[in-house]
This record gives structure tokens, C-alpha cells and sequence, in this order.
């Protein structure tokens, strides 16, 4: 993450609590920028500070509109307007019924 103006200057929990928004590539019916929210993990990290990189686990709160995504894929974290980090994705799994 970087710490340019407006991006977040500390670290946060990487125990599911932040729910970031994400551009996972989703358009609005007129044809703007739709932004997807899901928990976020950190991966073997209690917390992520800003310019580190981790392994992420995301949870969708709308698992529907995040179907089309595959391996290599790179999606967008927002947590305000400047983006806050990037994510390729390296795996995809259904959700549990």
C-alpha cells in the first residue's frame, strides 16, 4: 500500500475486520465503475502496514459478482477514492453452501 496523500498511513488488523472496497472490473448499469466489498485476511501477519505485501484471503459480501474472476487476475483495494493496494489473484474457490 502506498502512503501518498489520502492513502492510509498505518497499519490494520489482519483479522477480517476491514472491508474494503474492490474494483474487480464490474460495471453499473450506465456504464460507471461499480466497486465490490469483501473481508479481508492477512495470511500468517497479525497486520498490515502500509507498503508491506502479504497473502490475502478475501471473503465477498456479494460472491455472485465475483465469479468471472481467474488466476492472474488484478483487482483494486479502496478504502476512500485513491486506490489503497492491488491484489493479483492466485486462487478461486465456491463459496460453501
Amino acid at each position: 500500500m502506498d502512503v501518498e496523500d489520502g492513502r492510509r498511513r498505518t497499519a490494520f488488523s489482519g483479522d477480517g475486520q476491514l472491508r474494503p472496497m474492490w474494483d474487480i472490473g464490474n460495471r453499473t448499469a450506465d456504464g460507471e465503475r461499480e466497486l465490490n466489498i469483501a473481508r479481508l485476511w492477512v495470511e500468517y501477519a497479525q497486520e498490515l502496514g502500509p507498503g508491506e505485501t502479504a497473502d490475502v484471503r478475501l471473503a465477498p459480501l456479494s460472491p455472485e459478482q465475483w465469479r468471472h474472476l481467474k488466476c492472474g487476475d488484478v483487482i483494486t483495494m479502496h478504502e476512500a477514492r485513491p486506490v489503497a493496494g492491488t491484489a493479483t489473484v492466485i486462487e478461486v474457490l465456491s463459496p460453501r453452501t
